[in-house]
């Protein structure tokens, strides 16, 4: 998980841009990191080691108004599940994991709830309600 950033921009179906970046090994287990609030998709834990760098694949996401990801007018929670099944459909991931630091915490939640097909594992750090 270098620290080199590899960001990107989705443009959604509906005209916003999503911006990105990935982590890790494209090989790795596919991991959807939510950030904390006031921060970006440069937010990622630093790997353990070498093995943990090779054993994941890290996607982290710029939430509505963050980053390079657009502002949502009129924005919910469950919204948030819709842009990151676009991203994995984008990058070809039927499954995969979400994990939440702090604020991200309630967007990993909404991830595993509107996707329970495709959402396999989650976790979350320190979480604060919305």
């Amino acid at each position: 998980m270098g620290q080199e950033d590899l960001s990107q921009i989705l443009r959604l179906r509906d005209g916003r841009s999503l911006g990105y970046a990935e982590y890790g090994s494209r090989q790795g287990a596919p991991v959807f990191h939510c950030h904390s609030a006031g921060s970006s998709r440069q937010e990622h834990p630093g790997p353990a080691d070498d093995a943990a760098a090779d054993a994941v694949r890290l996607v982290v996401a710029d939430r509505p108004g963050h980053g390079l990801s657009s502002f949502q007018k009129g924005r919910q929670l469950l919204d948030w599940a819709a842009d990151v099944s676009q991203l994995a459909d984008h990058l070809g991931l039927d499954e995969f994991a979400v994990t939440g630091w702090s604020a991200g915490g309630p967007h990993a939640l909404a991830c595993a709830y509107a996707l329970p097909a495709r959402v396999k594992a989650v976790a979350v750090l320190s979480g604060t309600g919305p």
